[in-house]
């Protein structure tokens, strides 16, 4: 984790891509070590691998992130093989979400054998307001954030996305009491999301776990029992994070 942190701190404006070798060089590691670190990086959306040249690159999704990206990193090894059973217990797309802003970025991603083609990967960005990760992280924060992302618009992507600040409050309430979320064809029509919150050791709401699939799939009695299941991943997550979670 700490070579992560140290890979991306090699890249600059003079250096914006590096070699293999180069990193290994850098770093004082075995090129199959940096083979390995600069792979999964990759894989996760943090790096982007330059096909011809053979050089790496910080993806465009990380420029931002500056020193979170440490804890996000932790984040993403404790989540990756609960998301993946989530995946196989439902058979949807499974997500972990933070915020950056007034967006919600996916974190990771797990697709399902099935997935839904909503172009979603890690370091994609979509609007809180009518994601069900995004809201469900929203409804537990302060209330000057939540007014924050009312004053930025609540845009309007389908018939059934929220665009009355009353009733968007009203949504966030309702979520804080029920713990967890479901967006219906909010943000994209025929697809439905169940998200649920992960905590950090502070009693802080710093990240989400969802599913998401199509609303023909997302039948009432499944629902229930996915509701069920994305709440133990969030739940299973937080426990594992520990002391880990604190952006």
């Amino acid at each position: 984790m700490r070579n992560a942190l140290r890979l991306l701190n090699l890249f600059s404006i003079d250096e914006p891509e590096l070699t293999l070798s180069e990193i290994a060089e850098r770093l004082q590691i075995a090129q199959s070590t940096a083979h390995r670190l600069s792979s999964t990086l990759t894989h996760t959306g943090f790096l982007v691998k330059e096909p011809i040249l053979k050089t790496y690159r910080p993806a465009s999704s990380i420029l931002s992130m500056g020193t979170t990206f440490l804890s996000k990193y932790e984040l993403y090894q404790v989540s990756e093989p609960i998301l993946e059973e989530l995946t196989k217990k439902t058979g949807e797309t499974a997500h972990v979400s933070v915020l950056k802003g007034n967006k919600v970025v996916y974190l990771y991603k797990i697709d399902s054998k099935h997935p839904v083609h909503l172009l979603s990967h890690a370091g994609k960005e979509n609007p809180i307001h009518c994601t069900s990760s995004g809201q469900v992280i929203l409804a537990f924060q302060s209330q000057k954030q939540i007014n924050e992302v009312i004053k930025q618009g609540l845009p309007l992507y389908t018939t059934k996305t929220i665009t009355s600040p009353p009733d968007f409050i009203s949504r966030l309430e309702s979520i804080q009491k029920q713990g967890f979320a479901i967006s219906q064809e909010e943000l994209h029509k025929g697809v439905t999301s169940i998200a649920a919150p992960i905590w950090n050791t502070e009693g802080n709401v710093i990240a989400s776990v969802s599913i998401a699939g199509p609303t023909t799939r997302m039948t009432p009695l499944k629902v229930d029992r996915f509701v069920k299941l994305v709440k133990a991943a969030a739940s299973s997550i937080t426990k594992k994070s520990n002391n880990l979670l604190h952006f």
